[in-house]
């Protein structure tokens, strides 16, 4: 009987060849629905600090109403998950009211995670995007069952390692 760490990482390795070879294959918006992009300002501060946080991990941005430049957070977390969408097990649910949207040192400006299930596994879509709500540009999609370790979220945000490497 194999190990539930056992399990995750075949998973993991399946999600990355599974995604590997579909990295050039992803759709991208046509002109007639709008992807947004960002013109970059600072993100609204957390609502309440007094809050405990669910876990050690950063408490993600507020989608519905904070702004990232141009574009609403939901409107970046629906983004991340058009791009993200067809690289997922077929069962896939997306959490985009826990989106993490991070303002990344280069460009494309913003760095969003968006939580998913897949596979009865905690998963992750992860993109940079930037440009404007009329003209979005998509630097990285991926598609993870696994969420990204704090580590290489900090790596994405300065723009390192972007090809996956952990």
């Amino acid at each position: 009987m194999r190990s539930p760490l056992a399990k995750l990482t075949a998973a993991s390795a399946l999600a990355l060849i599974l995604f590997g070879g579909a990295a050039g294959c992803a759709a991208t918006p046509d002109a007639s629905t709008p992807v947004p992009t960002s013109t970059a300002t600072s993100p609204a501060p957390s609502p309440s600090a007094t809050e405990p946080a669910p876990s050690s991990s950063p408490e993600p941005s507020e989608t519905s109403s904070a702004e990232f430049g141009e574009f609403a957070g939901a409107e970046l977390a629906q983004i991340c998950i058009d791009a993200t969408l067809s690289a997922f097990p077929a069962e896939v649910s997306f959490a985009p009211e826990s989106t993490r949207i991070e303002r990344r040192e280069v460009t494309p400006e913003w760095l969003v995670l968006v939580p998913a299930q897949a596979a009865g596994l905690e998963a992750q879509a992860q993109c940079t995007i930037g440009g404007s709500p009329s003209a979005p540009e998509l630097g990285m999609s991926s598609a993870s069952l696994e969420p990204l370790p704090e580590e290489q979220i900090q790596n994405l945000i300065r723009g390192e390692n972007e090809g996956g490497d952990r």
